[in-house]
């Protein structure tokens, strides 16, 4: 489409296209990020198990010994927050979601108004226009982070993850960042409505794809929650029998039973 008009308007908009080699290249290099201390980061490889995993730098916790009365709530109290840390996370990327399916909705009633006998020239390029702008506002909820990690990429990338005891050993949980590299998604990207511009003609097909890709990746933000949310249940439960005098020990950590790394889902953290 030759409008000037349309062109300033977006050629300043990020491509997810051109964008997704390098988001490959980086998935590919780019470590595990952890939710340690409350706060999504990279782990350091220096500092003991806990610190790096779970505490952080927690002063209150450093300051404890093990055989201290308050170690273990010290401990658990770290990954609560931690557990909320991910749930903020999952929030962050469900609204981000959100905003990517109010787009690919007008995108689609846009292929479907394009495709009518009565629309004439002028409208298909109005329509263009509209379309370059929905899929313009997807490109920029693609970049969108949340405590320094992306919600979103291009291919598979490592997901953050959130460490949690179980069954006396320490376990991580993955949260995914939502792969926006999927057919229907990438038909989005390179597709067009009207207009000499590259790219393939976007159909009810396409649009179709584009959605049922977008569905299961909030489908799986929502089963990741619910998980999260059920551990920090079972953390304040277990908070509150500590709290009334039961016991409670902490795991050892992985280097300790002679593990390389922690229990699954992810053994290279």
């Amino acid at each position: 489409m030759n409008d000037p008009h349309f062109k300033d308007s977006h050629s300043q908009r990020p491509s997810l296209s051109q964008a997704a080699m390098l988001r490959q290249a980086r998935a590919k290099k780019a470590p595990t990020r952890v939710v340690s201390g409350g706060a999504i980061g990279l782990p350091d490889s220096g500092k003991p198990f806990l610190e790096r995993m779970v505490t952080g730098s927690n002063e209150k916790t450093e300051r404890l010994r093990e055989s201290d009365p308050g170690y273990a709530q010290a401990v658990l109290a770290s990954v609560a927050v931690n557990i909320e840390a991910g749930v903020q996370y999952l929030q962050c990327q469900e609204g981000a979601l959100a905003k990517i399916g109010g787009n690919l909705s007008e995108v689609a009633a846009l292929v479907t108004a394009s495709r009518s006998p009565h629309a004439g020239e002028a409208s298909r390029g109005d329509m263009q226009v509209r379309f370059e702008e929905a899929r313009g506002e997807i490109r920029e909820v693609s970049v969108t982070t949340h405590g320094r990690a992306a919600l979103f990429s291009i291919g598979e990338a490592p997901p953050v993850v959130v460490t949690v005891p179980s069954s006396g050993e320490w376990e991580g949980l993955a949260l995914d960042r939502a792969n926006l590299g999927t057919p229907g998604m990438i038909s989005i990207e390179t597709g067009k409505i009207h207009g000499p511009s590259a790219g393939l003609y976007l159909d009810e097909g396409s649009i179709r794809r584009a959605l049922d890709d977008w569905k299961k990746l909030c489908i799986t933000n929502r089963l990741q929650w619910g998980m999260l949310v059920e551990r920090l249940h079972r953390i304040d439960r277990r908070q509150k029998s500590i709290a009334m005098g039961e016991t409670w020990t902490v795991p050892p950590s992985p280097e300790e039973l002679g593990h390389d790394g922690i229990r699954r889902p992810h053994q290279s953290n």
